[in-house]
């Protein structure tokens, strides 16, 4: 990619992340869920407006860094360890579950 192109999809990216996050607020959603949204529709697995090297990939990562602090920041700590019990059950049945049922599945079907 030219360098000139890295300033041509930076406005793209931050138009379209924005554009996406009002239709969510509209939608009653949370505005990040629009913002992945608009990465999905201009990135590869879509439109492919936005193709992904070193650049992009870099925006993306610090966007990712950015946006895990964020949720770190409002993670009520208290409210997490009052329901401590009741999702540590919710966890090791989310990872449980699809382990063994597609360990079953692939013993049936490749005889493992």
């Amino acid at each position: 990619m030219q360098h000139h192109d890295f300033f041509l999809y930076l406005p793209l990216i931050l138009l379209g992340a924005r554009l996406f996050a009002e239709l969510a607020i509209r939608w009653q959603a949370p505005p990040v869920l629009g913002e992945l949204l608009a990465g999905v529709v201009l990135g590869p697995s879509l439109l492919g407006w936005i193709a992904p090297d070193q650049a992009v990939r870099l925006m993306a990562e610090i966007g990712i860094i950015l946006l895990l602090f964020g949720v770190g920041l409002e993670t009520d700590v208290r409210r997490l360890a009052r329901a401590g019990r009741q999702a540590m059950a919710v966890a090791l049945a989310g990872f449980f579950t699809p382990l063994v049922l597609g360990g079953g599945v692939a013993w049936a079907l490749f005889d493992l």
